[in-house]
């Protein structure tokens, strides 16, 4: 089971290695659940939400406070919102594991790019 630590462990090793991560933000903390930005630049970042209780890990690329690419793991099963739709929700059965914060980053990366977002 993915664990607020492992969750961590992945946000240090962002920062250390992912070149577009400026900083990162604890948003808010509980006993159960965590929550976090990793800001790209002021007006773009990544929103990570982890809950212990429900096993979710919700991802998210956000651009003037909307979501605009999303992967998530609701029930076990993960789901992709992509970036021309992000209000759809599509299955992903090759999910993110086993680093699923660097893999969605990677797919960040691509959109960053492709898409001239920075």
């Amino acid at each position: 089971m993915y664990s607020a630590s492992d969750l961590l462990l992945e946000i240090q090793e962002a920062l250390e290695r992912v070149w577009f991560v400026e900083s990162v933000e604890e948003t808010e903390r509980t006993d159960h659940t965590l929550s976090l930005r990793l800001y790209i630049r002021s007006d773009l970042f990544v929103q990570v939400f982890w809950g212990e209780l429900s096993g979710s890990l919700y991802f998210a690329l956000i651009e003037n406070a909307r979501r605009i690419f999303g992967i998530d793991r609701v029930g076990g099963a993960w789901h992709l919102h992509p970036y021309q739709n992000p209000e759809k929700h599509e299955p992903l059965k090759e999910g993110l594991e086993p680093k699923p914060l660097l893999r969605f980053l990677a797919r960040v990366e691509e959109l960053l790019l492709d898409h001239d977002l920075l």
